[in-house]
């Protein structure tokens, strides 16, 4: 006991942290939790705690890399978190400084996203040029989806309301789930080597970013980029976007309107037509008798206005006269006044400027004098 070392708290808690910092594992942790406590601090700090249902690690995300963030941070939401494990001295408690923070599942699927998306923007796949109109009156659509799916009973019911005419072929697919994409790509090809489809739908209602994961798939992608068949992609809802949107010659923002888009409306054209011979009919009997009122109220409407212009001018004119013989200065010589310049010419504006013996002239509307100064008197201002 004579012998023995005592330390202070904080020599204790800069050995810990040294420990901690040293430790090549702590140094760069992916941890996933749940987000609580969240405090997003005025100095642009992040303070929060990281937990799961067994434990809990107090956590810090400086401004610096909080600038960084593509999402607002909140409690309770789920997250990955990079960072560091270390002390806070003053607190002796450790907490994760983290560097970088992305949302649980979707960040992932984002990034894999943007990265297809990107390639195949790249390549060319989403070039305006390449899409191709939809067909004016499609005999033949054929719909991808899922056979018992709500979708393809919606877009059913749609085509057969808008035009009972046309025909419907549906090719079963999966809409998710492993395999759905390559089962939707499959699908796609038969149709195609069928050939008699004039415009496919592709497709499902909506979900959440995993339920549509099939739709943003590479292989999918491009066969709907090599179709041969126009093709229609109608994924999920107007919020909702995929890769097989941007690749597809149209996107519908609902099954709905996918179906909307693809047949026309058989009454709307009959509707059309009979409004177009009615207006031709009306158009020929009053055709001569809208030409003769259009002239005969331009005729009257240009003698209106010349009237107006010319009224306008010539107050104007007027006016512009008045001012003139305000500004005058024969006006003013009118009233008494005469113009006074000395003998080099200039106007004599102040009898500060004159002396005793000068020679001035001065002017009057019909004629002038010279005159000699014999005494100068002036006030002060």
């Amino acid at each position: 006991m004579n012998h023995r070392q005592v330390f202070t708290v904080a020599q204790v808690n800069r050995y810990v942290k040294k420990i901690l910092e040293s430790d090549a594992l702590l140094t760069g942790l992916f941890i996933e939790g749940e987000l609580s406590n969240f405090n997003a601090h005025a100095s642009g700090h992040l303070y929060f705690t990281l937990k799961d249902p067994a434990a809990a690690i107090s956590s810090v995300m400086f401004k610096g890399h909080a600038s960084e963030l593509a999402f607002t941070p909140k409690s309770g939401m789920k997250v990955i978190a990079f960072g560091r494990l270390s002390m806070y001295e003053k607190s002796g408690q450790y907490q994760l400084y983290v560097e970088y923070l992305e949302p649980a599942g979707v960040g992932g699927l984002q990034l894999a996203f943007n990265q297809l998306r990107e390639k195949l923007e790249g390549e060319g796949l989403f070039d305006p040029e390449k899409k191709r109109p939809l067909p004016q009156f499609a005999k033949c659509v054929a719909v991808i989806t899922s056979p018992t799916g709500a979708a393809v009973q919606d877009i059913i019911r749609i085509i057969r309301g808008r035009n009972h005419a046309v025909k419907v072929v549906v090719s079963p697919a999966l809409v998710q789930g492993e395999g759905a994409a390559a089962d939707l790509a499959r699908a796609l090809k038969e149709v195609n080597a069928w050939g008699k489809a004039d415009v496919i739908i592709i497709g499902r209602g909506g979900g959440s970013i995993e339920d549509l994961w099939a739709f943003n798939d590479e292989v999918l992608a491009r066969a709907i980029a090599g179709s041969k068949i126009p093709v229609i992609s109608a994924v999920g809802h107007e919020t909702d976007f995929t890769i097989a949107d941007f690749v597809a010659d149209t996107r519908a923002p609902t099954p709905t309107a996918a179906a909307q888009m693809a047949v026309y409306d058989q009454r709307q054209v009959m509707y059309y037509v009979q409004d177009l011979q009615d207006a031709l009919s009306r158009n020929l009997k009053n055709s001569m008798k809208k030409r003769f009122d259009n002239a005969k109220a331009l005729t009257a409407q240009l003698s209106r206005q010349t009237d107006i212009r010319l009224s306008g001018e010539w107050q104007r004119l007027s006016h512009q006269e008045a001012l003139l013989e305000k500004v005058s200065p024969y006006a003013a010589f009118k009233r008494g006044y005469a113009l006074v310049r000395a003998e080099n010419g200039s106007a004599v504006l102040s009898a500060k400027t004159l002396n005793t013996g000068d020679t001035l002239t001065l002017y009057w509307a019909d004629g002038e004098a010279n005159v000699k100064i014999d005494e100068v008197n002036y006030k002060d201002a």
